[in-house]
């Protein structure tokens, strides 16, 4: 009886899956999910291409599945990496250039060349922050917040052609 019982619950639970993954076409869920989509998120083919070859799709299925609204776009993903790696690209900002400044744009999707005047402008926005009384007082999450708010202000008002993650939404 207890193999029924758990036969039937492993079968509702796949049937679960199946219904989630099948909401999204599964084209999509091989451009907008998993590894590809956070390689390439500008060109769709080579995204679909890096999810087969990487994994069978593997991550791109999960991702769809574990945390659909992580495959809607990147902004999630550069908020998270802000607030995972606020205090070294605070350094970078600080001299102007560095690896962690640049993943922070590139995971906000924006084309290498337009790099160096999204940096200069969220840097001197930065600056600008960073010299208020309140910044000595905030937390560390509240820092995070803030800078992520400076990029996205700074990519919807003067970079929005150029980077592809939607901060609108």
């Amino acid at each position: 009886m207890k193999k029924v019982k758990l036969s039937a619950l492993m079968f509702f639970f796949g049937l679960s899956m199946v219904q989630n993954v099948s909401a999204r076409e599964f084209a999509d869920i091989y451009v907008d999910c998993g590894l590809g989509a956070m390689i390439a998120p500008k060109t769709p083919v080579v995204a679909a291409v890096t999810n087969v070859t990487w994994d069978l799709g593997t991550t791109a299925m999960s991702s769809n599945y574990s945390s659909p609204e992580s495959c809607k776009g990147g902004s999630a993903k550069t908020a998270a990496f802000i607030n995972d790696s606020y205090a070294p690209i605070e350094n970078e900002l600080a001299r102007g250039e560095g690896d962690y400044l640049t993943a922070m744009m590139t995971t906000a999707g924006c084309d290498e060349a337009a790099q160096p005047a999204l940096s200069s402008a969220v840097r001197k926005d930065f600056a600008d922050r960073v010299a208020s009384t309140d910044y000595a007082h905030e937390t560390g999450f509240q820092h995070a917040e803030g800078l992520y708010n400076i990029l996205q202000n700074q990519i919807n008002n003067n970079f929005s052609k150029v980077c592809s993650v939607d901060f609108k939404s």
